[in-house]
C-alpha cells in the first residue's frame, strides 16, 4: 500500500474533484452565485457515485478511498446543511443535530482504526448520505424559487428529505456504536 500511487487512482482523483467541487459551490453560494453553486453541487453529488462504481469496476477500492470518501461526504453534507440553515429553510437545530452524529461517530471510528479495528459502513450510513444530499436538490431549487408552480411542495420534499436523512444518521450512528462497544478493550491485532 502506497500513498503516493493511491492517491492517483481514478477514483480518488475523482474524490478529490468532490471535495474541491464543494469547496468552490461553498465560495460561490455565499458570494451570492447560488445558481452555479447548486449547478457545481450537483455534479460533487453525481461524482460521489462515478468514484465508488469506478473503485468497485477497476479493483482500486483503497482505504484512502475510505477516507477520502468519508471526509468528502462530511464536507459537502455540513456545507448543505449550512446553507439551508442560513437561508432560514431549516432550525440551527437540525445542522447541531448532524455535526453531534458525526463528531461521535468520527471519534469511536478513530479509537478503532488505533486499535487496528474497523467499523465497516452500513446501509444506514449511505441511506444518511442519499437522503441529506438529494434532498439538496428539491431544497436548493426551492430557495432559488426556480419551479414556483410547486411550491409549497418542493420545499417540503426537501425537508423531508434531509430529515429522514438525519433520521438514519441516527441509525447508523447507533449500529456504529454497537459495534464499538463490542469492540472496545480487544486485544489488537497485530
Amino acid at each position: 500500500m502506497s500513498f503516493r500511487r493511491d492517491i492517483r487512482t481514478i477514483p480518488n482523483l475523482i474524490t478529490l474533484t468532490r471535495i474541491g467541487l464543494v469547496i468552490a459551490g461553498a465560495v460561490l453560494f455565499f458570494s451570492g452565485w447560488k445558481g452555479v453553486a447548486i449547478v457545481l453541487g450537483v455534479v460533487a453529488g453525481l461524482s460521489d457515485y462515478a468514484d465508488g462504481m469506478v473503485a468497485r469496476r477497476t479493483g482500486q477500492v483503497t482505504r484512502l478511498g475510505e477516507i477520502f470518501d468519508q471526509f468528502s461526504d462530511l464536507c459537502f453534507e455540513s456545507l448543505v446543511l449550512l446553507f439551508v440553515v442560513s437561508e432560514g429553510f431549516l432550525p440551527v437545530l437540525c445542522l447541531y443535530i448532524y455535526l453531534v452524529r458525526e463528531f461521535w461517530v468520527m471519534a469511536i471510528r478513530r479509537y478503532m482504526a488505533g486499535e487496528r479495528m474497523n467499523i465497516p459502513s452500513t446501509i444506514w450510513g449511505k441511506l444518511k448520505s442519499n437522503f441529506i444530499l438529494w434532498g439538496m436538490l428539491p431544497t436548493f431549487l426551492s430557495l432559488l424559487g426556480a419551479l414556483p408552480a410547486l411550491e409549497p411542495y418542493l420545499g417540503h420534499l426537501g425537508r423531508f428529505g434531509i430529515c429522514l436523512g438525519l433520521l438514519f444518521g441516527y441509525i447508523s450512528g447507533w449500529k456504529y456504536t454497537r459495534v464499538f462497544i463490542a469492540g472496545y478493550g480487544q486485544t489488537r491485532v497485530d
